[in-house]
This record gives C-alpha cells, sequence and structure tokens, in this order.
C-alpha cells in the first residue's frame, strides 16, 4: 500500500492541475459504482430526513456528490509534496482569521472543532502551515502501511498527529498552549450525550464541551469549502468560552453548559451544512446508535410497566 500511494503521488505531481483535477472526478465516480444500493439508500434517507429536500432524486444527487467528491479530496492531499506555503495561500481565503490570530497572541491552549466536511485533512495541513499549534486527535489507520503514509504526508504540512489518548495528555497539551483538533460529527455510539441535530435527537460526543471544561478553555470551529477547484474557503467562527462565570460552578451547573455547548456546536456544524450539503459524508450512518438507544429505552420501558 505504502509504495504504490507513494507512486500515485508521483505520477499526480507530475500531471497538469486540469488532469489531476479529472482523475480526482473519475476515482470519485468509480468509487461510487462500488457503494452498496444499501448504504446509498442510507445517505439518500438521511438527506430527507433532514429536511434538506423533499425530492428523492435530488437527495440521491446530494449523496451522489458528497461521494465523488473524496476523489479531487485524495488526489489534492496526494499533492502535497507540491506545495508550499506560499502555493497554499493561493488557494486559500480566510474568514475569520482574526480569531486565530488573536488566540495565538495569547498564549491560550483551545479545542477546534472541525468536521468530516470538506477536505478536513487539507484543513488540518492549512492550520499547521500558518504556524498554529494545532495537534489532531485522530484514529489509528488497521493497515501499518497506510497509517505510515498517511502521517508522513501530514508532517510534509507540518501537522502533529497523535492517536486518541487519555486526558492527560490532552490536558498537558493544552497546559502547553497547544489547540487540540477534534472531529466531532460522527456517531460516537453510547458514549454520547443527546442532543439536537437537523431537530432530532443525536448523540453527539460531547468531548469538546467536556475538555473546555478543564479551564474554560475556548472552543473554536473550523469549516472548509471548496468554492471552485482546488480553491478552499476556511471559516472561523469566534471562539466560545462557556464556563465564564464569576462564581465556582456546581457539578449541576457544569452539567447544563455542557448539553448547551455540545447543541450550540451542533447548531453550528447544521448551519453549515444547510450551506453545502454536498460537503458532508452521507454515508456514514449519523444515527444508527441514537436508533438503538431508543430502541432498548423502548424496550426498559416496557419492562418497567409490566
Amino acid at each position: 500500500m505504502y509504495t504504490f500511494m507513494k507512486c500515485l503521488s508521483w505520477i499526480i505531481c507530475h500531471i497538469p492541475e486540469g488532469c489531476r483535477r479529472a482523475l480526482g472526478t473519475f476515482l470519485g465516480a468509480f468509487f461510487w459504482t462500488f457503494v452498496p444500493k444499501k448504504r446509498k439508500v442510507l445517505a439518500q434517507q438521511q438527506i430527507l430526513d433532514c429536511g434538506l429536500t423533499e425530492d428523492p432524486d435530488k437527495a440521491m444527487a446530494i449523496a451522489r456528490a458528497s461521494t465523488v467528491r473524496f476523489g479531487p479530496m485524495i488526489v489534492e492531499v496526494l499533492s502535497y509534496p507540491r506545495y508550499t506555503k506560499e502555493l497554499l495561500d493561493e488557494k486559500i481565503t480566510w474568514h475569520g482569521k482574526e480569531y486565530l490570530d488573536e488566540l495565538k497572541a495569547s498564549g491560550e491552549g483551545a479545542i477546534f472543532m472541525a468536521s468530516h466536511a470538506g477536505n478536513w485533512e487539507l484543513l488540518g495541513a492549512v492550520l499547521a502551515m500558518n504556524g498554529y499549534p494545532l495537534i489532531s486527535v485522530a484514529q489509528e489507520q488497521n493497515s501499518k502501511s497506510a497509517d505510515a503514509f498517511i502521517n508522513e504526508y501530514r508532517a510534509m504540512m507540518k501537522q502533529h498527529v497523535t492517536y486518541k489518548t487519555g486526558i492527560r495528555d490532552m490536558v498537558r497539551f493544552l497546559r502547553e498552549g497547544h489547540y487540540i483538533g477534534l472531529l466531532m460529527d460522527q456517531d460516537p455510539g453510547y458514549a454520547g450525550i443527546m442532543v439536537k441535530l437537523f431537530g432530532m435527537d443525536t448523540l453527539t460526543a460531547d468531548g469538546p464541551a467536556k475538555m473546555a471544561g478543564l479551564a474554560n478553555y475556548p472552543i473554536v470551529s473550523t469549516f472548509i469549502h471548496e468554492d471552485r477547484p482546488y480553491h478552499h474557503v476556511v471559516e472561523v467562527l469566534p471562539p466560545i468560552k462557556p464556563y465564564t462565570a464569576d462564581h465556582k460552578l456546581s457539578k449541576e451547573e457544569k452539567d447544563r453548559i455542557m448539553y448547551e455547548t455540545t447543541q450550540e456546536l451542533n447548531d453550528r456544524l447544521e448551519a453549515h451544512i444547510r450551506k453545502y450539503p454536498e460537503d458532508w459524508f452521507w454515508l456514514h450512518n449519523r444515527w444508527k446508535w441514537t436508533k438503538r438507544y431508543k430502541e432498548k429505552q423502548k424496550e426498559k420501558g416496557k419492562e418497567a410497566a409490566r
């Protein structure tokens, strides 16, 4: 896998940008043809359930577009050996960069909330190449060679990546003034808390809100969207410091703030997806564990009523 990806990357880096784009689109469309019909229908139904359209054909078109985009996204990552800071700057337009500069000047640690929307790998690279002390928390790949390749290319872009680790390491990173990057938009299983997303009950990762509560660290929502071929807009929303208070917060107050903060982060995510529905990873079964949880609660209710 490692050798194959390196060879493919070399080829991609030595062909014109228009050819790279065509190759990426072809790869994405090719991948879509192999997505099982059941998974395509799942993506379509989630789009309909979220109220983004009432037309099943349009919903399927969104599902297809959100999958095909992975081709150009992968090709762009494989183009990293070509990228310098100057070339990357030409490919990025910032909205809200001043929030990052103010945060960096303060020397304070922070939690960065990102999502599987747009080219999230490039988002981490852009932040790192611009000198922001981001540590991305990633999932280790099953394939050692694939893991080695991905981390080598992340390192090219000055990214520091750590695997899902203990809270002690996270606290240390934050105290040292680093930014912990977390992807919080996928199904966390029973470990999540129940808040709303697109008006539906949704088990959601509470990691960002919990970590912010350690010392009232700011939470920064960041998004990336490709507005034209291989040019992206990075949007940084105003940081929130949810645990700011003029008194010592009780456990009940902290729990309430954790729920309210997680809801606000979901609201920000939803607003972005509504603007760019083709950007999100609709093939992911986002409400799988929420449905299981509700079924389990229903069974418990029946047993209690007997």
